[in-house]
Parts: structure tokens; sequence; C-alpha cells
């Protein structure tokens, strides 16, 4: 086509939108697999730099705004492969009226132009129509592709000061850290309460300085030391209470390991009559009181008719060991969370060496002290844990129900001991030592995580319209090479331009309906002439060669070819179509008529009546030049009146040339879009030629 074609249409345009197409699609495969590889997406800033706009909204409206222009891009082609078609099927000639003049791709729906192209087998338009519907879905799956998720991201390589390094506490003798451990013991009892900061089951942790700052769910993990405390408490092997006179009981236990435990008490020296306690294992490992094993013991009436005594005792001896461990703190409350074992401490320090050589204070039970606070301490500090532990008996079971089970008081006695050494250790085994130890945070951020199924499908349908795309510029722009247009298609103006001089345009009228257009235009075939651009109709089906004689027509054709009125349609009689056919109107299709080729009237290289009088029509001279853009039979009797000489012309199309005398057909090469000459050669038909070269290119001239 000679105008200059559309922007979407062009090499070039196509290109960078495949090329775009095809690079997304790989793209968003490429970011998948690092999303999946990673486990964790792509990781944003922290903070929303858009705080008047939801990330939701972010991660939807960029890849929608991407891939809108791509959409916007195909709709124009596609809108302009609808809106040549009609004139790629002129081209190939010999083209319905139905197929041709009067397809409207541009204003049928989606599903119209479907079922239009498949019923005229026009293939390109059914593939840019599929094409286009699939680009309908690159909206919403470019919308629905990246989701903004909080995932756990570590950051490594962090130093943290330390404030403690393993040593015993020199102030560990006046006992305010284990009557501390044993009034938090207690509270945790009555409160239920956790573990405060840098305990955990168990381990006592080295202090270090939390990083503070808004961190979602944040852990940071330190390389540090800790001292894990082992309480080994286990049910006696023997046990016997006992009476001993009319108030007093005594309560004798041994270990499977040969220690003995002896007490004796008094119940009705307590109002409740109930009695507990806790009381060096002596003779058992240690001879220093503060580091001998020790027996709980609890001692109720069961509420019978005799107020049956019953008694329990439970033996623990406890152990430390030094480690340096990898210890998990929960950010937002300074909690341990988690404290893995990674090996033992091997420096030098008063804690695993002399004087302490790694032996663990039962924080329950001291040497004797002439300062009566101290004492006092050491009271609380033994009431405080094992009243802890009967109080949580009855919280927890009852305290009957925890007399009935043999091992009632072993797993309670476990806990509230094991969380009174622990604090206890904290404040006595660690000194103040500032040092830096590596860490690293773990935290919740904000990740773009690529969602896999959406990914998917988006890089299919871009894959395929990316190729689909290519496909169709090339087969349409060798399409478009068959034809010439000298304007843009689609305007009121180029459309009269291209069929003005086709005299199948007078018998068309501003208020006919598709329905009449389609009747009036029925039996017809058109094309484009290959080198002006303009609608050329015909009647039969092929090319036809000019007889070589002239033949005359009957006064018995000639009122078979006059129409009944002034707007008569082809279809409405039967006209000539070509030399000596009819077309049969009932079976819509043309037949044979001999008696057309009778006489009356002369046409050929010989002479022929023309209005009134005769003209020479042929390679000799002409009293009167054929009349503009029509092929006329006429009357052979000029005195007849204008209606009896009525000069019915066949729908068809002739330019401003008078060589028409050799040749009525140009015959069409469709293979290279050119016009073959009579010697086999082609000449291009893709612009016009100039009046002094067509003598033997004529325009097809249909007839």
């Amino acid at each position: 086509m000679a105008v200059q074609e559309p922007l979407t249409l062009r090499s070039w345009v196509v290109t960078v939108v495949v090329v775009t197409l095809v690079g997304l699609a790989v793209a968003i495969e490429v970011s998948l697999a690092i999303s999946n590889k990673k486990g964790a997406g792509f990781v944003t800033p922290p903070h929303n730099v858009f705080t008047s706009v939801s990330p939701r909204f972010l991660t939807a409206f960029f890849p929608t705004l991407l891939v809108a222009g791509l959409v916007l891009i195909w709709q124009s082609s596609d809108r302009s492969y609808r809106e040549l078609q009609p004139y790629i099927v002129l081209a190939r000639g010999n083209a319905t009226a139905a197929e041709g003049l009067l397809a409207n791709y541009v204003s049928l729906s989606v599903w119209s132009t479907i079922s239009t192209s498949l019923k005229f087998q026009h293939y390109l338009i059914l593939l840019s129509t599929i094409t286009t519907l699939l680009g309908s879905l690159l909206q919403p799956l470019a919308g629905s592709i990246i989701q903004a998720e909080q995932l756990p991201s570590t950051t490594n390589g962090i130093f943290i000061q330390s404030t403690k390094t393993l040593g015993v506490a020199s102030d560990e003798s006046t006992l305010n850290a284990f009557l501390a451990a044993a009034g938090f013991a207690d509270a945790a009892v009555f409160h239920s309460l956790p573990d405060p900061p840098f305990i955990h089951a168990g381990w006592s942790i080295a202090e270090f300085a939390i990083p503070s700052g808004p961190v979602l769910n944040g852990t940071l993990s330190v390389n540090t030391t800790s001292v894990q405390t082992a309480v080994n408490c286990e049910v006696p092997q023997t046990f016997n209470l006992s009476a001993l006179g009319s108030a007093n009981f005594s309560i004798q236990a041994t270990t499977p390991g040969g220690c003995d435990g002896n007490v004796t008490f008094n119940p009705d020296s307590t109002t409740s009559g109930t009695q507990y306690g806790v009381v060096a294992v002596e003779n058992c490992g240690s001879d220093d009181i503060e580091f001998q094993p020790v027996m709980f013991w609890f001692f109720h009436r069961k509420a019978d008719d005799i107020q049956t005594p019953q008694a329990a005792a439970v033996f623990c001896n406890p152990t430390i060991s030094a480690l340096n461990v990898m210890a998990t703190v929960d950010l937002n409350n300074n909690s341990i969370i988690s404290v893995t074992s990674l090996s033992p401490v091997t420096s030098s320090n008063n804690f695993t060496g002399s004087p302490q050589n790694g032996r663990a204070f039962n924080s329950l039970k001291f040497p004797p002290s002439n300062d009566t606070f101290i004492t006092a301490r050491a009271t609380a500090i033994a009431s405080g844990v094992s009243g802890s532990i009967f109080r949580f008996a009855s919280q927890l079971r009852g305290v009957q129900q925890t007399f009935d089970d043999p091992n009632g008081f072993l797993q309670i006695t476990e806990q509230v001991y094991t969380q009174h050494l622990s604090i206890s250790a904290k404040s006595v085994y660690f000194v103040a030592a500032p040092s830096t130890v590596s860490a690293s945070m773990t935290s919740l951020t904000p990740h773009l995580v690529i969602d896999a199924l959406p990914a998917h499908a988006l890089s299919a349908v871009l894959t395929f319209i990316g190729l689909s795309a290519l496909f169709l510029h090339i087969v349409h722009s060798r399409q478009r090479r068959r034809f010439f247009l000298a304007a843009s298609p689609g305007s009121i103006a180029h459309i009269i331009s291209m069929t003005a001089h086709a005299r199948f345009g007078e018998k068309l009228y501003p208020y006919d309906d598709d329905e009449t257009l389609a009747r009036k235009l029925a039996g017809l075939n058109f094309s484009l002439d290959p080198r002006t651009g303009a609608v050329v109709a015909d009647r039969h089906l092929g090319p036809v060669a000019a007889p070589s004689s002239a033949f005359t027509v009957t006064p018995y054709t000639e009122a078979e070819l006059r129409p009944r009125s002034s707007s008569s349609t082809v279809a409405e009689s039967a006209v000539v179509g070509g030399y000596g056919r009819v077309f049969d109107e009932k079976r819509a299709r043309f037949k044979d008529n001999s008696s057309a080729l009778g006489r009356g009237s002369s046409f050929g290289e010989g002479s022929s009546t023309y209005g009134g009088g005769p003209s020479a029509y042929g390679e000799g001279s002409s009293s009167q030049s054929l009349e503009e853009g029509s092929i006329l039979l006429w009357s052979e009797h000029p005195e007849e009146s204008q209606e009896s000489q009525y000069m019915r012309q066949l729908p068809a199309y002739s330019s401003d040339l008078e060589a028409q005398n050799r040749r009525l057909f140009v015959p069409i090469d469709e293979k290279r879009g050119r016009v073959r000459d009579s010697a086999g050669t082609g000449g291009s038909s893709s612009r016009p030629r100039s009046p002094d070269s067509l003598n033997e290119n004529a325009p097809l001239m249909v007839q």
C-alpha cells in the first residue's frame, strides 16, 4: 500500500513490541526462579516511601501499567488488521460483496468477528482476534503476579556489646542473689510468669546489649557464653513417715545412690496443719553444705474421718556446666527463646577453675552466719522455694491428688527449682566484663514474592502474543503489497474516490440498509485495480477474453437487460453477465443465454450505434469517445426514444484511458503482487502509471 502505514504496523514498531513481549516473558520466568531459589522473594525497604499509598496498590498498579501500553499497541494493530482486511480480499480478486465491499470487521463485536472470519476463512483476522482476547488477560495477570509479604530476613555480621563474662560474683555470700531468685520463682508460680531476660529453661546467658528500634517479629542470635543448670531430681527409693510422740513426725528417705535424708517436724506448729521444707543431704558427695544435694519434703493431713497424715519427698543434686552457645533473643520482649550448645568454655576463670571448680551451689542451704540478715535470708530462701513448690502443686492438680501420686511432686519440683537455680546462676556465676560478640538479626521484612501460577500464565500469554504479532506482521505485510492505497482507509472521501468511477454505485442509495445493499450487489464479484487501487466490479467469475468479432444484441435481449424502473436493482431482474450469460436470480448463478447473441447492434472492432449516430470503436477513428468509466450495450435503433434506447451498463470500472482496443484484462501475478504483461514479464502494480504508458497494461476492465 502506498499510503504511509499505521505506526503500529511498521516493522520497527512490531520488532520492538515483539522483543519487549518475549523479553518480559523471559524476565518473569527468570525472576520466578530467583524468587523460588531464595525462598523469600526480593527484599524491599522496611518503610514505604509512599506513605499515603498502600503496598498492595503499588504491587498491582505498576505491573498493570507496564502491560497496559502493550495492550493498547496490540489493540491498535488489531484494528488496523480489521480495517485493511476488505482491501486484502479485493486485492486477491474475484471477491463477493459479502466478503469484500460489505465486510466491516471494525464495527463487529469480538464474537461476531470470530464467526465471520471462520465463515470466510479469514484466518489472520481470527488469529488477531484470539490474540486480542488473550491480551485482555494481561492486566489481571500482571496485577496478581507480585505479592507483598512479610517474610523472615537474616542480617549477618552484626557485632554487639556483651556486659558479662564467666566468674563467681564477689558478693554471693550476702545471699541477695539467691533471695531474689527465690522471690521471682515464688512470684512466677503465683502469677504464672515466664522466665526473666537471659534465662531459658535451665540456661543462664551472659548479658549483652540488645539493639533497640522498631523491628517486626525480630530475633537476635548471639554467640556468647552460658551456664546450664541440671537439677537431677528423683523420688526416694525408700520413704518412711513416722510419728514421734504426740505431736512430732519424722521422715526418713533414701536415694537410689544410697544418700539419706532425715527431717523432724511438728505439724501442729502451723494453723493449716501442713508442713514443707528442704534439708541438705549430708555425707553425700561434698562436705560443704552449700554444695550438698538437698531433699524437699512435704506433709499434710488427708481430708478423711481420721485425718490420715501423708508425706512426700524429692531428692535433687544440681550440677552446672559452662558452654559457648548461640542464644536467640525475641526482640519484642527481650526474652531468650532458644539456646544451642556449641562447645565447652576453655577460658581461664574462677568459676570453672579454682576456687569454684565448676561446682554448683544448691542455692538453698548456706553456711551458718553471725549476720542476722544473712541468716534471715537463708531461712526465707529455703522456705520460699519449698513453699512455691507446694503452692504450685495445689494450683496445678490439687494437694490431695499430688500426694496420691508417687511422682506427683517430682515434675513440679524440677520446674520450680530449675528456675530458681537458673536465676541465681545469672547473678552468681557472671561478673562484669565488657566485650564484643558476633550476632545475626532475623526479622520480618517486606518482600516482593512472585506467585508461580499467574507468573507462568502471564509468561505464556506474553510469548503467544509476541509470536502471534510477529507471524501476523510478516504475512499481513506481504498481503498489503498486493494493493495500492493513496489515502488512509476509513474516510468517506477515500471510499468515494475508490468507487466514484465504478457505475454499480449508481444503483446504491444512502437510505439502503445492509440487507438492501447485499441484495443489490448480489451476483457481482469485486477486485482492486492493481495499478490505481480502484474498485472493479465484474458479473462473471474469472477473466473472459473479448470476442474476436462483433456481435449484436437483439431487442429481446435488450428488454431482458432493461430494469423495470429507474430504482430497480440487479436482483430485481435477470441481467446479462458477460458475453451471452444471464444471471439466474432463482438459482443465484450465471447461465448461458444463446438468444442474447443475436442481431440488433454490433460491438467490437466494427461499428456500433451510440445515441443517435454511429461511432467506430477500435483502432480506427471514433466520432464519439467512450463514456468514462463504463462499457455500454446499446440499441441499434437511434430513432427510438431515450427509454427505448436504454443503455444498460454493466457494473464495471475503466480509467480515463482509451487504449482498450488490444486487451480488456490485465493478468495479475498474485505471488509477486505484480501485473504481468503479454510477454510474461511483470510490471510493478504498487503504484499507478502515467496514461502514456498504459497502452499495453490497461486497467482491469470487467465486462
